[in-house]
């Protein structure tokens, strides 16, 4: 029985390999025998009747031209026939030159026949072609139902009378001369094409058999072997996906393949354990939704750059969301898989840098602050020096204001009286009355501006760094508070109705300068007024005393246009200003930080846009037992 089988294999391979051969080449030759050849043979005989359509047509031209000259008197009208029968007589065509035309007329009696010149000038009424049709009468009925036609007979084969093959012409009427021209194909013209395309199908059959029988063989012996092979591939693919997935699985990396429906089909441990996600949380689940709203968009821009090979930077660095809302900054890489028809998967590798990004953070800020005290090293030196230099020549500039003032005290009384006797002084450019109003004022004004130089002098000077010497004072912030308001109420009335003061009550002292922490407060409470845009809008004064950490506060809260994050993180730079054409300087506050911090203590700001600033100052207390009993 095993042998059987055996025997029985070979003969069941070839059958069912040949078994679909056979009956495509079955189906195929009757295809072409049994509706393309007779298509192509009916296609044949259109052309055939179309040409001798247009072959009839020309020599109706023809003919018309030799009538033209007969209109036109050049000719006479037998001249004009003669001629043109004499043209269509030596006009031949086909494969062999030897189709022609004929003329009868409508008697019907042949007027030119270029093969059977024993039929011209005869009554051709009754000759019949070898089946018994009438021929000529077939053509007169023919063009008196439609002017022209086409019409089946049998007639001799061209100049050989002993040949009679079937026929179809075109005739058609010159109805001026009552002529009938008419010119045909034989049948036999379109079976002969066919029957050579026939041979020429049948050869190249016999080939493609051939061609089919060697395949087949080949076939055969490539499925003894195909399968063994079939199975080691197999094998191969699973060994390379086992390979590929332990990678996967193993890698530090997140590793994650999508379609370009940005749909997750596969996501791999890593992200798993440091996302809290489960494999059904993530199936079929949009990508971008793992990634941070706002770098969405670039996100899908960098995947269509990729798919369309419109950028060779497969890097991108972006936001992950973890589960619980957590963000992660990772750096990643993308690749397309394979390109199909119903679009690309895509795979994508990212890299967690949250710990790389802070400690690059970090150190550029080191880097900042390292620059920032070395600029403001140089800066305390150049400024010392400058405000040296400037210094002597602004005080010689005051002594001399006042002995200017001094003079113009002493020669003002002597030009009174000299002009109220003469009526008529001039001094320079200017009339007596004239000077005499606008010399104070020059002084003033002259005196002011020297004041204002020699206080940015004095402030420059406190700015270039050296701790003063004079905190020795024993200091009660709210009374430097209540005097600092004191100075500059005429402000504060202009620029709000809403102004409040709290103060703390027994509010320890602190050692310092009562001079220079009242500079910082007027500071902090010009800037605040300067804040206001309106009247409605409050400025609020708060003391305090935080027992936690032993440090007196004072809280400067203006509720007007605030600060954004950029201008917030600058105030305290030396020379920065917001009202450049307010003449301000830009050391206001940076001499006010330094202040505070020469007293070991901090000045800090916190700003919305829209809602004002608070302006907070932190000082260490004088002692641990010593309150003052003022209450204000």
């Amino acid at each position: 029985m095993k042998v059987t089988n055996k025997a029985s294999l070979p003969e069941a391979i070839p059958a069912k390999i040949f078994m679909p051969v056979l009956l495509s080449m079955f189906l195929f030759i009757g295809t072409f025998f049994g509706y393309i050849l007779p298509k192509m043979e009916a296609h044949l005989m259109e052309r055939k009747r179309e040409m001798i359509h247009s072959l009839s047509e020309s020599a109706m031209s023809s003919i018309r031209y030799y009538a033209k000259l007969v209109e036109n008197h050049s000719i006479t009208l037998e001249e004009a026939k003669d001629q043109a029968a004499s043209h269509l007589r030596s006009l031949r065509y086909g494969p062999d030159g030897k189709d022609y035309f004929w003329i009868n007329d409508t008697h019907p009696r042949m007027i030119m026949h270029p093969y059977r010149r024993d039929m011209e000038g005869k009554d051709v009424t009754d000759t019949e072609d070898p089946a018994g049709k009438k021929l000529f009468q077939a053509f007169l009925e023919t063009v008196k139902d439609s002017g022209g036609g086409y019409v089946n007979y049998h007639w001799q084969w061209q100049d050989d009378p002993t040949r009679i093959f079937s026929k179809i012409s075109y005739v058609q009427e010159y109805q001026p001369w009552h002529w009938i021209i008419g010119t045909g194909v034989y049948v036999e013209d379109v079976r002969a094409q066919i029957a050579s395309v026939t041979e020429r199908m049948t050869f190249i059959f016999l080939g493609i058999l051939a061609v089919i029988a060697l395949l087949s063989v080949y076939i055969v012996w490539q499925g003894a072997t195909g399968e063994s092979r079939r199975k080691a591939i197999e094998l191969s693919l699973r060994k390379s996906e086992y390979k590929y997935r332990l990678l996967a699985e193993t890698a530090r990396e997140f590793i994650f393949v999508f379609d370009s429906n940005f749909l997750i089909s596969y996501s791999n441990t890593a992200w798993i354990n440091v996302s809290n996600y489960s494999n059904s949380d993530l199936e079929q689940r949009p990508v971008y939704t793992l990634i941070a709203p706002e770098y969405r968009e670039k996100f899908r821009e960098k995947i269509s750059h990729i798919r369309k090979k419109q950028s060779s930077d497969y890097l991108l660095e972006t936001i992950f969301l973890l589960k619980d809302g957590r963000e992660i900054t990772v750096e990643a890489t993308f690749a397309e898989l394979e390109t199909e028809k119903q679009g690309s998967t895509f795979l994508m590798t990212a890299r967690d840098i949250t710990e790389k990004k802070k400690a690059e953070a970090q150190h550029k800020l080191q880097q900042e602050q390292l620059v920032q005290t070395d600029k403001m090293v140089s800066l305390g030196t150049l400024v010392s020096g400058v405000a040296h230099e400037i210094n002597n020549p602004i005080s010689s500039v005051m002594l001399n204001i006042q002995v200017f003032e001094k003079f113009w005290r002493a020669v003002r009384p002597i030009l009174d009286s000299h002009y109220e006797l003469n009526r008529d002084l001039t001094v320079g450019p200017m009339e007596y009355p004239q000077l005499r109003d606008r010399m104070p004022k020059l002084l003033l004004f002259s005196q002011e501006g020297v004041e204002r130089v020699k206080r940015i002098v004095e402030d420059l000077k406190d700015f270039s760094g050296h701790k003063p010497s004079d905190l020795q004072e024993t200091v009660n912030l709210n009374l430097v508070v209540e005097k600092a308001v004191g100075l500059v109420s005429s402000l504060i009335k202009k620029a709000t109705n809403d102004f409040q003061i709290e103060y703390y009550e027994n509010l320890p002292t602190l050692q310092g300068n009562s001079q220079r922490l009242g500079q910082v407060i007027i500071n902090l409470i010009v800037n605040g007024s300067q804040a206001l845009s309106d009247t409605g809008q409050g400025l609020h004064l708060k003391t305090g005393y935080l027992e936690e950490s032993e440090e007196i506060f004072l809280e400067v809260r203006d509720f007007g246009s605030g600060m954004t994050s950029d201008v917030l993180a600058r105030i305290k730079d030396p020379f920065y200003t917001t009202k450049r054409d307010c003449n301000g300087t830009g050391l206001g506050l940076a001499i006010s930080d330094t202040i505070i911090r020469n007293h070991g203590g901090w000045l800090d700001f916190i700003s919305t846009p829209g809602r004002g600033t608070v302006a907070t100052i932190l000082l260490p207390r004088y002692s641990q037992d010593e309150v003052v009993g003022r209450m204000i």
